[in-house]
């Protein structure tokens, strides 16, 4: 894991990803997903990866202004 001062967002999302994962993963398994379980996890996955992909891009760029 990077170790790094995390933002509320960052671990919000990264959490929400985590849980958005198993519920698709657990929809899927039991047959029961539709196109609504696809839409919704997937904007809500990318939107996740979004937000954890600028978290870090911040933090290396703010790394490197200190150095």
């Amino acid at each position: 894991m990077i170790c790094m001062k995390q933002s509320f967002w960052f671990s919000a999302s990264l959490l929400v990803l985590i849980w958005t994962i198993y519920y698709y993963a657990k929809r899927t398994t039991g047959g029961v997903t539709n196109t609504l379980d696809n839409v919704v996890c997937g904007i809500v996955g990318l939107v996740c990866i979004f937000i954890i992909f600028f978290n870090i891009v911040r933090y290396i760029k703010n790394k490197q202004n200190k150095n």
